[in-house]
């Protein structure tokens, strides 16, 4: 009789400490940890298609991915130090088993570098400063000929600061937080209503252009004229956008700016609560310049008996629009629509009109599910597992745009429960075309494993520094690897077999 309680004591301790491990991470957690933390990875991504084709896709394009699909694979791998906060991923294209591409990725505290065969070949490397903006790199697409650097990436570079930075720059920018309110109340208006038989409190700010401009100018003049805060930013931001921005020289340069601005209409907010102080709809309507790509805008956030709903319109300078409506039920279970007025286009006119191209309306709903799963325990073999899914079906309103598609992702966590056990994570994302069944699957097979040897960026002799570089340099770089991912690209559909067949193994891209 001891003896069996003493078996039963023994094992109900073992079921404890399963449970406080269990407790103590998830097993998604853990899977990172090791992964990307303190150990390795390593995984396949095999690809396969099925079916006579999509009216989503043109057929000379379907023909390619069904012949490619089962003959291409990608390796993954990544390896991190558990001293310092370095490591080294690697992602390789495989065809027919042999390596046609391969692009790591190698950092350390200091320096992020990036070595790739579509780039230059595995001895040429690519560095910045771990800190870099990489974004600048395609700078010449995104403000097109002018130099000035975007303000949205230097308000980036403040919202991702250390927590540290956050914490000393929080009692300055906390005062024109406060300064920004006491304005904004000072257009405010109360009213009380009733909807749907609830009850509400309504705080609505109306705010004329020629306001909105005025304060702006006004915060200039007080950022301008508080050098401490200049010092601050400027130790997160980079040098072009402080002498862009945070030079006190630049404040009369930036309100002729803001004189110059066509901004017509008016900010107008809305916020409405319930007797119990419940939100029940919070809104913004915003106008732009009159150069801008968007006109107007309006953002809003509706509490209904069946949800959250969301919604975003617009209007563009083409004199198109758009509209999204979204509905939060709860339980990771999203619907809705989209709506589109776009231009008609024709691809047979050659002819340059002055007048307004005709539209088209294109609208489809959507349904996205999201299942996480709930984490399991097998006493009996030693295994914990966790399946994640996801779900997208797109079906469309207006006739003859698309046929109905689905997305579907699959995600299975296993792990034994020893902290260093290895955790796999294997899983699948399908796109299907409903209609005619048609479909294309990546399948994913990975597990963490035991840290393996990498190359430190700081240890590179002969790197080209791309932060280091002039703006015109780095544009004809990126020129130059364009050309080479698009002649890569030319030899990955011949290997198809359409067109010339060339052994694209044998082929340096």
């Amino acid at each position: 009789m001891k003896k069996i309680a003493a078996l039963l004591l023994a094992g109900l301790m073992a079921l404890t400490a399963v449970s406080a491990l269990a407790e103590s991470y998830t097993i998604e957690e853990k899977f990172y940890q090791q992964a990307f933390v303190e150990s390795a990875y390593r995984g396949t991504i095999t690809f396969s298609a099925e079916g006579d084709g999509s009216a989503a896709i043109d057929d000379t394009t379907w023909v390619i991915l069904k012949i490619l699909a089962p003959r291409l694979k990608l390796s993954l791998s990544h390896t991190a130090s558990r001293v310092g906060d370095e490591g080294q991923a690697t992602v390789t294209l495989l065809l027919d088993d042999k390596e046609n591409a391969k692009t790591t990725v190698m950092y350390d505290e200091k320096l992020v570098a990036v070595s790739s065969t579509l780039l230059g070949g595995d001895n040429t490397y690519y560095t910045a400063a771990r800190d870099w903006d990489w974004t600048r790199l395609m700078q010449s697409y995104i403000q097109g000929e002018n130099d000035w650097p975007p303000v949205w990436r230097m308000l980036l570079a403040v919202n991702g600061a250390s927590d540290e930075w956050k914490q000393k720059a929080a009692p300055k920018l906390e005062l024109y937080e406060a300064s920004l309110e006491l304005w904004l109340n000072s257009f405010a208006s109360y009213s009380i209503g009733k909807e749907d038989g609830v009850s509400y409190t309504q705080i609505a700010f109306t705010i004329p252009a020629a306001s909105v401009k005025q304060e702006i100018k006004q915060l200039l003049y007080d950022i301008y004229n508080d050098g401490e805060l200049l010092t601050m930013l400027r130790e997160v931001v980079s040098a072009q956008e402080a002498a862009a921005y945070l030079q006190p020289s630049m404040r009369d340069t930036f309100f002729a700016m803001i004189d110059q601005l066509q901004l017509d209409g008016q900010v107008e907010l809305v916020r409405r609560y319930d007797a119990k102080g419940n939100s029940l709809l919070e809104s913004i309507s915003l106008p732009f310049t009159k150069d801008s790509k968007i006109q107007t805008l309006f953002i809003s956030a509706a509490a209904r008996e069946d949800g959250k709903q969301y919604e975003i319109q617009g209007k563009s300078d083409t004199g198109s629009d758009f509209s999204i409506l979204c509905l939060d039920s709860g339980d990771g279970i999203y619907t809705g629509e989209v709506n589109l007025l776009v231009p008609e286009n024709d691809q047979t006119s050659f002819v340059v009109s002055d007048e307004e191209p005709e539209q088209k309306r294109v609208a489809f709903s959507f349904n996205l599910s999201w299942d996480p799963g709930e984490e399991g325990y097998d006493i009996s073999t030693d295994l914990f597992t966790r399946t994640m899914r996801a779900s997208l079906l797109i079906r469309p309103i207006t006739e003859g745009e698309f046929p109905v598609q689905a997305l579907s992702l699959e995600l299975n966590f296993s792990s034994k429960s020893s902290p260093r056990a290895p955790t796999h994570l294997n899983g699948s994302l399908t796109w299907r075309d409903m209609d005619t069944d048609s479909a294309i699957t990546a399948t994913l097979e990975s597990v963490t494993a035991s840290p393996f040897a990498y190359t430190a960026p700081s240890s590179l002799t002969g790197a080209v520094r791309l932060d280091l570089m002039t703006q015109d340099a780095r544009n004809a770089l990126l020129q130059s690897w364009i050309g080479k991912i698009t002649n890569f690209a030319t030899l990955l559909t011949q290997a198809s077999g359409l067109g010339n067949m060339i052994p694209l193994a044998t082929v340096a891209p």
